[in-house]
């Protein structure tokens, strides 16, 4: 009787050991976290479609229209993407920002993306200087191009903002 209840208890405080080594293991993989506030996405005005031809429209990183745009538009309502981001860390930090082509025949194309006074326009960005718990704002602008054979009515093109710690 002796015997087994040596052998369970090594075997009970094997267990401990092995639970004690996992949880070590698992509190150095610990990573920073981000977090990302939208404070407004971009918006593009309302505007006449060309007939004939594609109708473009750009709204740059700033909130203004871009040279690009070749319609009438119908309203002012139109402002750069803007966020805020903050993270519990100081490694360098990935930003990535891509269309999720969510409405037929409808491009959402040309990103730019400002961090830390520098317009980037390849995407993803690596390396990038971490924002800290203080934070920083990314501002983004996009051009939006209709295909002559897409319909009438309003769009929602959507886009995908990311950011990643290294």
């Amino acid at each position: 009787m002796g015997f087994v209840n040596c052998a369970i208890f090594l075997f009970e405080a094997l267990k401990l050991g092995l639970l004690a080594l996992c949880m070590s293991l698992i509190s150095l993989t610990a990573t920073a976290q981000i977090a990302i506030t939208e404070i407004q996405p971009i918006k593009f005005p309302t505007v006449l479609q060309n007939s004939g031809s594609s109708t473009t429209v750009v709204v740059n990183w700033k909130g203004a229209i871009g040279n690009a745009t070749n319609s009438t538009l119908l309203d002012n309502d139109y402002y750069q993407g803007r966020y805020f981001i903050t993270s519990d860390g100081t490694a360098p930090i990935d930003i990535n920002f891509l269309s999720l082509d969510n409405e037929p025949l409808i491009q959402l194309k040309n990103f730019k993306v400002r961090y830390k006074n520098k317009t980037y326009k390849t995407f993803p960005i690596l390396g990038l200087e971490n924002p800290g718990a203080g934070g920083e704002y990314i501002d983004i602008g996009a051009k939006v191009v209709a295909n002559k054979k897409s319909g009438q009515g309003l769009k929602y093109p959507q886009y995908m903002l990311s950011v990643d710690e290294q």
